[in-house]
């Protein structure tokens, strides 16, 4: 019997190979992409860092769908703020995979400006969605210790995502710093509620199974006359 692999650990499997992949295109394409001024889309533009960054998308989305199932599977709270901002920062994934951004900042393009726009979805909803989904969560007594780890984790999203918005306006900030550093406390939410949903998973009791017993069930033997009067004496 092969054993079973958690839907939280397919979650943070995926979201873990996603941040590798963009941590290998910054060294490896350092001499292109600026990794301290110019964005993460960048990468797009170069050989070899389109299918790449392409990848690394399509691995967040389909860590986000793990995610929905390890929640369930948890019986995580559930909370109708976190679901709808959650859905969003999908969306903005989705927006930043299909359009692409802008080649240089000097010349926009109605695709790159819609990109812009995913992105500044993406970068907000969900931190966000962790800020509410914590207030649900130390409501219950078994996710008091998640719901605080998952603000802690809200509010290192928020601040990052707030430091590259103003990048957008401050030329003197480092953006593209910056936004390595939103994206690493995006994937720090997500590794904190897919490691909570794993551990609460583990804990959750499960009922017994009866042992299976292959082919006609155990009778007792008749008792005879004779065998009785045995009993008897």
């Amino acid at each position: 019997m092969t054993p079973q692999v958690s839907p939280a650990t397919v979650t943070l499997t995926l979201a873990l190979a996603a941040q590798a992949i963009i941590a290998g295109l910054t060294v490896g394409l350092a001499g292109h992409v600026d990794p301290w001024r110019d964005p993460v889309s960048d990468y797009a533009w170069h050989r070899g860092g389109r299918w790449l960054f392409t990848l690394a998308v399509l691995l967040l989305l389909a860590a986000a769908a793990a995610l929905v199932v390890a929640a369930r599977v948890a019986g995580l709270p559930r909370s109708a703020a976190a679901t709808v901002l959650f859905g969003l920062w999908v969306a903005g994934l989705v927006v930043v995979l299909v359009f692409p951004g802008n080649v240089s900042a000097a010349n926009p393009t109605v695709p790159g400006e819609v990109h812009r726009a995913g992105g500044a979805v993406l970068f907000t909803s969900l931190p966000l969605a962790a800020l509410a989904l914590s207030a649900r969560l130390r409501t219950e007594a078994r996710w008091v210790a998640a719901g605080a780890a998952l603000r802690r984790g809200a509010t290192a999203g928020m601040a990052t995502a707030a430091a590259f918005g103003a990048a957008q306006v401050v030329a003197e900030l480092p953006a593209g710093l910056l936004e390595r550093l939103a994206l690493l406390a995006e994937f720090a939410i997500i590794a904190t509620t897919a490691t909570a949903a794993r551990r609460q998973s583990d804990d959750r009791p499960r009922g017994r199974r009866r042992p299976h017993r292959e082919g006609r069930p155990m009778t007792a033997p008749p008792i005879t006359p004779t065998a009785a009067r045995r009993a008897v004496r």
